[in-house]
């Protein structure tokens, strides 16, 4: 599709809707009904909406806003092109008044239709008729959304700091869950609908927002990139059908998980969490596709495996990496992760040296010279940890560096 067909105006939007007309606009298609119809009375939309003259006279004065079904029944009475009416609109919404877009900037962008869906399917909540919010750990993450809820126009929003959920618009969720034909956005219960898969097997541009809130929400960006989902079969499946056009994937895996409750042992369940893993063949297009992840830590990793995939090999002698890993120590207590980018090797080779393998032998940890000092929260929650290592004989260390220096 052209740029053309991937913008969303006012008369594709849910018929249901309600809007408000900028005041001059208004007036102009008032007087235009009464002289068409010949009845100059503020009840006048009853001749051509065939509908009680109270709720007429409602539409007429404003007291009421007007249904975009019967917006486009008057609009082509009146023979006024969709256009005028589109830059004339003043707001848009549900019959809550809370959930009311004012100044909406149509038309709107299919990407920000799909942002928004991507979101909610991952880290949000929509329930109909109720509310819908984004969950936001931490300031980076909150700045991002509230800045691209803006692009529909004057988005209410209301965040609830102790849960770290973002509320928005009720309207929006609304929309997008009528154009791409999804019912149900919880994780147990949600799926990607033929509206959905259709758009974005035809627009990689599309299937690149959806990419990047999955990361988002549910990435883990360290030496690969892997999503991990509950619980949904028929969700993980779709995710690697459309994904997969575009971008190669390993092979689909699944573990099972015992989630256990020391409150309540009856809650106690079992599930089955399913991975899907980026291949590294797939990494420079996606850095170069998705643009800035809007979460800082995720982001630098990415660059990393940029810089990783692109890296030149050269094997470094026997010992050459464990003097690296305790000369950035002595330095700064460091995650395995940072230990990574800074020696552009992969996490697990760090962690084989920091810990050893399955004999421990030689390793960091067994010859007493390096242990875990502490961990570090990466995000506000506490939902995302790790581990920081550190020096804990500083002498050793040095010992250890000068002896593989000398050999």
């Amino acid at each position: 599709m052209n740029d053309e067909e991937l913008l969303v105006h006012y008369w594709q939007l849910p018929d249901d809707l309600f809007v408000s007309l900028k005041e001059e606009f208004h007036n102009k298609l008032c007087y235009q009904i009464q002289v068409l119809t010949k009845h100059y009375k503020k009840n006048c939309f009853y001749k051509v909406l065939n509908c009680p003259k109270w709720h007429a006279q409602r539409l007429f004065t404003k007291f009421t806003r007007i249904r975009l079904s019967e917006l486009e029944i008057i609009r082509e009475y009146a023979n006024i092109s969709k256009e005028e009416v589109e830059i004339s609109l003043e707001e848009i919404g549900n019959h809550e008044d809370g959930t009311i877009i004012k100044n909406p900037k149509l038309p709107f962008k299919m990407i920000d239709i799909f942002y928004v869906a991507s979101h909610l399917m991952f880290d949000g909540c929509f329930m109909p008729k109720k509310g819908c919010y984004f969950l936001c750990y931490g300031d980076s993450l909150f700045d991002y959304h509230t800045n691209r809820l803006k692009v529909f126009g004057e988005v209410p929003t209301n965040y609830i700091e102790k849960k770290h959920q973002l509320y928005f618009s009720y309207t929006i969720a609304y929309i997008v869950s009528k154009m791409l034909k999804i019912s149900d956005f919880r994780s147990m219960k949600v799926f990607l609908s033929d509206k959905f898969k259709s758009l974005v097997k035809e627009n990689k541009i599309l299937l690149d927002e959806f990419i990047k809130a999955m990361i988002t929400d549910e990435g883990a960006v360290d030496d690969k990139i892997r999503i991990e989902l509950g619980n949904n079969e028929k969700f993980v499946k779709d995710i690697y059908e459309v994904v997969s056009i575009y971008y190669k994937l390993n092979k689909l895996s699944s573990r099972e998980r015992f989630i256990r409750f020391k409150e309540n042992p009856k809650w106690n369940y079992k599930t089955t969490l399913w991975k899907i893993d980026f291949s590294t063949e797939s990494f420079i297009e996606l850095h170069r596709s998705l643009g800035q992840l809007p979460i800082g830590y995720k982001q630098r990793n990415f660059d990393f495996l940029l810089e990783w995939k692109s890296k030149r090999w050269n094997q470094r002698r026997v010992g050459e990496s464990k003097k690296l890993i305790l000369k950035s120590l002595l330095k700064k207590p460091k995650s395995i992760q940072e230990l990574s980018n800074e020696l552009l090797v992969k996490n697990n080779v760090v962690s084989v040296h920091l810990k050893g393998n399955h004999n421990k032998k030689n390793s960091l940890y067994s010859l007493r010279i390096v242990e875990k000092i502490g961990e570090e929260i990466l995000h506000k929650g506490g939902f995302a940890r790790r581990d920081i290592y550190g020096i804990i004989d500083e002498e050793k260390a040095k010992e250890y560096i000068k002896n593989i220096t000398t050999n």
